[in-house]
């Protein structure tokens, strides 16, 4: 079993502390992967969202900027071959290397290799991602030419860092969207979908949004002047990132930043469970049962008994019908911020 030595203990320590003080709207700034950089070694290092039902990149960071070679094909276009991607829609979330599925021979004869890797110049990759849902995906991608493979250390250092990963990405998102609570309290209106709550040093209410007082009363119920619901005053205790409620088809998310808390709730009008949301992604993105069994290591018999489930609480009886609703957005419950 691998170990980490006590000196890649201590360095690891001290990145998750750098990156938090260099983190801002954006978690994952070129300064945080020169840093991350420094703890794995590679040529190229970068940062990438994708929206994989949708086909797009939502954001995209280089530790440093590099002109991307000509390809004679779109990514995704070869994206389903790539063998870390196919596990990571699978629910597989992590440090894997393409060392792991093909040896370097196998992956110089593929074609996801003459079209991707070698106008790259790319013969070793290590990748890990946050959990993510197929339509917003967070992966960080080290890349090396050929030589030295990456080793089972560096695998261990981003498995051990991945939950922080996930804390720094959410502790993002919680300071876009209190600059814009905050900047839109002065129009806000008691049935906006988010509050906001300053706190005191003792943990009292100092203050509350119209908004943040009704998700409050609708969740947690009633509770003194001043005081926070015990739910919400034994989470803030507890010391973990965020709260989450859900009350007849809707979902409370609370987030802390400092002494501010933000509210936001989400309605979930279709009352799809999570694997189902994530078929009927896929659905959306026109893979049959089969294709969508072998990517989420399911049976095709359970993709078609999810789906008629899908049929039965949407209302509709095709396939297009049922990716139509996706596409409208309703399902989209991680809107892109920036």
């Amino acid at each position: 079993m691998t170990t980490l030595a006590a000196r890649d203990a201590e360095r690891l320590l001290r990145f998750v502390a750098e990156a938090e003080e260099l983190g801002g709207d954006d978690p994952f700034p070129p300064q945080v992967l020169a840093e991350l950089g420094k703890l794995v070694p590679c040529n190229r290092l970068g940062y990438e969202e994708q929206d994989r039902v949708r086909q797009r990149i939502r954001h995209s960071v280089r530790r440093v900027h590099w002109d991307p070679p000509a390809l004679g094909v779109s990514y995704w276009d070869i994206a389903a071959e790539h063998p870390v991607c196919s596990r990571n829609n699978s629910g597989d979330f992590r440090a894997l290397k393409l060392s792991d599925f093909m040896t370097l021979r196998q992956l110089r004869r593929s074609r996801i290799y003459a079209a991707w890797f070698r106008p790259g110049d790319i013969e070793r990759e290590l990748s890990v991602a946050i959990p993510s849902p197929p339509w917003h995906t967070k992966t960080f991608l080290f890349n090396r030419p050929q030589g030295r493979d990456f080793t089972e250390r560096d695998r261990l250092v981003l498995d051990l860092l991945q939950p922080h990963f996930g804390r720094l990405w959410r502790a993002a998102q919680t300071r876009r969207r209190l600059r814009t609570a905050i900047a839109g309290l002065e129009s806000a209106s008691e049935q906006d979908p988010r509050g906001l709550i300053a706190l005191t040093s003792d943990g009292r209410i100092d203050f509350a949004s119209s908004s943040a007082r009704r998700l409050m009363r609708e969740h947690f119920g009633l509770s003194p002047e001043g005081k926070l619901p015990p739910v919400l005053a034994q989470w803030l205790d507890s010391g973990s990132p965020t709260l989450t409620r859900r009350v007849a088809g809707r979902r409370l998310t609370v987030d802390r930043s400092g002494d501010a808390l933000l509210l936001e709730e989400l309605r979930d009008e279709l009352g799809l469970t999570q694997r189902e949301r994530q078929i009927l992604a896929w659905v959306a993105r026109g893979k049959t049962n089969p294709e969508i069994a072998e990517i989420l290591w399911i049976a095709p018999t359970t993709v078609r008994k999810h789906l008629e489930n899908i049929y039965a609480k949407l209302g509709v009886r095709t396939r297009t019908a049922a990716a139509t609703r996706l596409l409208l957005g309703i399902l989209d419950d991680e809107p892109d911020p920036r």
